[in-house]
């Protein structure tokens, strides 16, 4: 019990601060109007002259209504120039034109599933106020998505479907906390639960020196009816110990080269 308060801990505190947040400042709602929530620099809809709140309106002549259009469009367009009729925040009509990319698509994992024709647009979201007890709900449920997220990222490493390049220690989390602060004081919020759960998660893998090898430590001594001799601890901690060493100076060494990259 003992070796999982601290885990849990980081759980829970995640879940407090997500929930905080939710209660707040209210859920995301992603919008399903043909409207754009962000644009990607250098991409086609950026050259184009698209701006966030833009609303589509046509496709090459063809009404569009909701989002889902507006993507299938985009998508079979196999990299023709398209005439794209907008509405701007102000109620102005102007005609654009934009020449759809053809780019790998990953999955939030950082994987390629895929290729698509895209023009870099990102969907509308707004935020809709939530009750109390739908924000403990969202709160615990985002917690719980991060937690697997979690897992399937380290289970992912080790398979070498996702690189352990993209590994990040304190230098990157210092300026993630930045980037976050800078858009507001809710995304930082959330940012220190989403460490919270990275902490709690990684303290529970069963490497000796962690919570999770102390408990992997119980386990061998529940199955085999006695404890471990002192010496066998003892060389499984050292092991454990290195590997985190090991852990540290790669994570470091990834912060560095992202620095020195630009």
């Amino acid at each position: 019990t003992i070796m999982l308060a601290g885990p849990l801990m980081n759980l829970v505190t995640a879940c407090v601060a997500i929930t905080t947040v939710f209660a707040l400042v209210g859920a995301d709602k992603p919008s399903d109007a043909a409207k754009i929530g962000g644009v990607m620099e250098g991409m086609a809809a950026a050259k184009a002259g698209l701006r966030r709140g833009d609303t589509v309106r046509s496709i090459d002549g063809t009404p569009v209504a909701t989002w889902d259009e507006l993507s299938k469009a985009v998508r079979a367009s196999g990299g023709a120039v398209l005439a794209v009729e907008v509405q701007r925040d102000d109620g102005t009509i102007e005609q654009l034109t934009a020449v759809p990319e053809e780019r790998p698509e990953r999955s939030m994992f950082g994987e390629q599933v895929g290729k698509a024709y895209l023009i870099g647009i990102e969907r509308f979201v707004e935020l809709a106020p939530v009750s109390l007890t739908s924000a403990i709900g969202l709160g615990a449920y985002e917690t719980y998505f991060w937690v697997k997220m979690t897992l399937l990222s380290v289970v992912k490493i080790f398979q070498g479907s996702v690189s352990a390049r993209d590994l990040g220690g304190p230098i990157l989390i210092v300026q993630a906390a930045g980037q976050q602060a800078a858009r507001g004081i809710e995304y930082l919020i959330r940012f220190l639960g989403l460490i919270s759960v990275n902490l709690g998660v990684l303290n529970l893998l069963p490497i000796p020196v962690l919570d999770g090898g102390h408990l992997l430590f119980f386990a061998f001594e529940a199955i085999r009816g006695r404890p471990l001799a002192v010496r066998q601890r003892e060389m499984a901690q050292q092991v454990g110990l290195f590997l985190l060493l090991a852990l540290m100076v790669f994570v470091f060494y990834n912060d560095i080269s992202r620095l020195v990259a630009g």
